[in-house]
């Protein structure tokens, strides 16, 4: 594994940056996610390099977003089922507090926060360049988030797309009128590049967009060394294998037994989601701690067994052995990762495939092909903001 080192901060001092100029990026920041806010963070930090300042606009609004307040959320939650919402509401106000207290010291928001249609009309613009960023911000499901498509900027303003990634939309065509609507609204881009190899069939077919690039996520843009960084110290002694379960997959709990009773090593649970998680499952368990503390315990880790796009990044970047299982459909964003890596057997089609913790993974190659894809990254921008590469 690499070792701790380097500032990823100190790197956005030695590009030449567009000077003057500011990006304004609208991604799914406030997503009560750890993967969503820390590639908020990540691209925030990569386009730092390249421009004078960066701002992430404080958009909270449709069913991808938190599009109602907190407290107007809990209420619902209370007369839907007051039994469960009583027992849940101290690990929801753990989560709001986490991620107010994150997104307040590490992400520059825009002072106002922008909801409806009418709020964007206030929107002070300036001359420099708008960008969606990563996750799932073109998922076709979410299309009523039409600022994700930044439809609020002017014609004029210089727009792109950083790694956009259409989510776990599982149809190979989107239907007519949708594919008309996000047609409109893409042909206004400067440049794309998308996560996903299915977006960027999209694209260059129904959409009509031939010029995108597939990119890495934000969190695999930024090295290792960069989120050590920010990592505190580990709290847990001794190996141990990481549990990071987002969905609601029913094996998952005998596939985390098998793979602890086969190595020896202890279950720690990442318990991010609800006061189900709390209660339920073996291992020790962590309760929604500070955002950068999931970069420690998956660094830290000998093995993560997970459902998350952002954990099997992570693992990755961070060289921890990932276990992948899922038994819904992912729309390739897992699986296309881990073939680009040459690991795609690393997802599991059944939780009777646990030998693959036999078979270990090659991380120099892994750290090559990471490092390539780095270095593309960085031309993409480069060329966005008309920046000569042997600058940088």
């Amino acid at each position: 594994m690499l070792q701790k080192g380097g500032n990823g901060i100190e790197s956005t001092d030695t590009a030449k940056k567009d000077k003057g100029k500011k990006v304004s990026v609208i991604t799914m920041h406030n997503y009560p996610n750890y993967g969503s806010i820390l590639q908020a963070f990540a691209a925030q930090e990569k386009l730092k390099e390249f421009a004078s300042e960066v701002e992430i606009i404080d958009y909270s609004g449709g069913s991808s977003t938190l599009g109602r307040s907190f407290f107007a959320y809990l209420a619902l939650q209370f007369r839907l089922n007051p039994l469960k919402a009583l027992l849940g509401l101290p690990i929801r106000l753990r989560k709001r507090m986490v991620y107010d207290r994150f997104a307040g010291r590490y992400l520059n928001l825009t002072a106002e926060r922008y909801t409806t249609a009418e709020d964007f009309m206030k929107f002070p613009f300036h001359d420099g360049y708008y960008c969606t960023g990563s996750d799932q911000v073109w998922n076709p499901f979410f299309t009523e988030n039409e600022p994700f498509f930044l439809n609020f900027v002017p014609d004029d303003k210089k727009k792109f797309g950083l790694s956009v990634s259409i989510g776990n939309y599982l149809e190979e065509k989107l239907n007519p009128d949708e594919a008309d609507k996000i047609k409109k609204y893409v042909s206004r881009y400067e440049y794309i590049s998308v996560r996903e190899e299915r977006g960027l069939k999209l694209l260059s077919g129904q959409l009509d967009y031939p010029d995108a690039i597939q990119l890495v996520d934000p969190t695999v843009a930024m090295p290792p060394e960069f989120w050590r960084e920010f990592a505190p110290e580990s709290r847990i002694k001794g190996e141990y294998i990481l549990v990071y379960k987002l969905g609601k997959e029913s094996a998952f709990e005998a596939l985390s037994k098998e793979i602890s009773k086969r190595t020896g090593l202890p279950l720690v649970r990442f318990c991010n989601q609800s006061f189900g998680q709390v209660i339920s499952g073996a291992g020790k368990k962590v309760i929604m701690p500070r955002i950068f503390r999931l970069i420690t315990l998956i660094d830290n880790a000998k093995y993560l067994i997970t459902d998350s796009f952002h954990g099997t990044a992570l693992a990755m970047n961070l060289n921890t052995e990932p276990v992948v299982y899922r038994e819904e459909y992912d729309g390739e964003r897992i699986s296309g990762f881990l073939r680009m890596l040459g690991y795609e057997h690393r997802y599991l089609k059944s939780i009777n495939d646990p030998d693959i913790i036999d078979i270990p993974v090659d991380f120099d190659h892994v750290n090559e092909v990471l490092a390539r894809e780095r270095v593309r990254v960085d031309e993409f921008l480069c060329k966005v903001f008309q920046v000569p590469s042997q600058d940088r």
